[in-house]
């Protein structure tokens, strides 16, 4: 062990210990410069807000792709139904009311302005008929 009289070792204890020193000062330096704590934690805070955006765009997007194909699919089975329950129609209906449908529709969209013309004609005949008879 050193002599406590020993300049030398008296200087190295001297340089330690204000090496030591400086350290604790930095170090309560920035535990008291609250400014600068506070824009460390708002970047911090920000950093984690900018994760969880993030985060939350991939699931909307994940959530976004599941609700398509789950759109696409009820589409494809009301499809499905729809025509299944169109064929059932069809091979009730008898042959000849069944081409007489299909002219009517044929014309209907070959000439829609005076069909339109038509139905809203017969609306007005009616709703005049309905008004007449409760007088």
């Amino acid at each position: 062990m050193t002599e406590p009289n020993d300049p030398k070792a008296l200087r190295n204890d001297r340089e330690q210990a204000r090496q030591e020193l400086s350290e604790t000062v930095a170090e309560l330096a920035d535990k008291l410069d609250v400014p600068a704590r506070a824009k460390d934690k708002v970047h911090e805070t920000a950093e984690v807000a900018k994760e969880r955006v993030t985060a939350a765009k991939f699931q909307t997007l994940a959530a976004g792709d599941q609700a398509r194909d789950k759109a696409e699919q009820a589409q494809a089975v009301a499809k499905e139904k729809t025509l299944q329950a169109a064929e059932k129609i069809e091979s009730s209906v008898p042959e000849p009311l069944a081409e007489r449908g299909k002219q009517a529709a044929g014309v209907a969209r070959r000439n829609p302005v005076p069909v339109a013309a038509g139905a809203v004609s017969a609306a007005a005949l009616i709703w005049w008929l309905a008004r007449r008879r409760r007088s």
